[in-house]
């Protein structure tokens, strides 16, 4: 086990929608091989979803094979099954979500689950959230999940329901990230307030701070403001020049900020994973990150570093 997982594995959730083969083609063994390598490292934390294509049968036929202590399993109800992140369909009515819960219980073979996100709230209109926040209370009244979650950026219309309803967690999403911090002052200090851990999902800023760069710098989507991606470009040069990884920076700055209680990290095969946590174990990216974090809050920065990355 690696000196950072030794000290901050419980930091580190690995997420399974990559690995069920949502953002594209997967070798479903490699899927099974990277949840255990990430077992194997120590990380003790999963997240799923019935929205994330084959993910939580995936991961439920690699903790089959699992022979150590069972690992702390979180998934979501909701958002409905897809194959592709373009396909998106809701059902948020209490039925739902108790079949939802049902049938993920029975894909785990547990009894409760560790944590049920309400996957997607702006996918809700306003009427349905008190019905659906009931039926997730409900789920934890009746021993059926030990905690609930916000799973996903939630908006304006659901705001008055973060505090005081149990929620204990909350996984955001490209809102927070080395060139976008707006979630920072807009939610972070009302989910603190509340009690409720942040989880930060999609460091890489679904690949922009990625594999994805040249791609989305050529077709620029709709989500990714000007600022951002010309704040992308202008990272990677300097990392470039740095000698640093771009991503591994990105990976860095997300787990050392002190708003962020767990880092979910995405791979869609194991060497992906690897270099994630070869990243996360570098002390020149985490200096470097730590600098970056001091500049962002006001304070005075540490100076660049330019070694290299071995």
């Amino acid at each position: 086990m690696s000196a950072l997982l030794n000290d901050d594995r419980d930091r580190l959730v690995l997420g399974t929608a990559g690995l069920a083969g949502l953002w594209g083609k997967v070798d479903e063994d490699e899927s099974v091989k990277t949840i255990l390598y990430a077992l194997e490292q120590g990380i003790t934390h999963f997240d799923a979803a019935p929205a994330y294509a084959d993910a939580e049968r995936i991961l439920a036929k690699a903790l089959r094979e699992w022979k150590g202590a069972q690992p702390f399993v979180s998934t979501k109800a909701g958002k409905l099954k897809a194959d592709d992140p373009d396909s998106i369909s809701y059902d948020f009515s209490p039925a739902g979500i108790f079949k939802s819960a049902q049938e993920s219980l029975q894909l785990f073979g547990r009894d409760q689950l560790d944590l049920l996100f309400l996957h997607d709230p702006p996918g809700m209109n306003v009427a349905e959230i008190p019905y659906a926040v009931e039926a997730m209370q409900i789920l934890q009244r009746d021993g059926l999940v030990k905690s609930i979650g916000i799973g996903g950026n939630y908006g304006a219309s659901f705001a008055p329901f973060v505090a005081d309803n149990g929620f204990t967690h909350f996984m955001g999403f490209n809102r927070f990230n080395i060139v976008n911090q707006t979630a920072r002052d807009a939610e972070f200090i009302q989910l603190h307030n509340a009690g409720i851990q942040v989880w930060q999902a999609s460091p890489l800023y679904m690949g922009l701070l990625g594999n994805k760069l040249e791609h989305y710098a050529l077709t620029a989507p709709e989500w990714i403001p000007a600022s951002d991606l010309q704040q992308a470009i202008a990272l990677k040069k300097n990392c470039d020049a740095s000698g640093l990884s771009y991503t591994g920076l990105a990976l860095q700055y997300v787990f050392n900020s002190p708003c962020i209680n767990k880092l979910v990290l995405g791979a869609s095969k194991l060497s992906e994973l690897k270099d994630s946590i070869r990243f996360l174990e570098s002390p020149l990216l985490r200096d470097e990150a730590m600098a970056r974090l001091s500049e962002s809050s006001g304070m005075t920065g540490k100076n660049r570093i330019d070694k290299k990355i071995q």
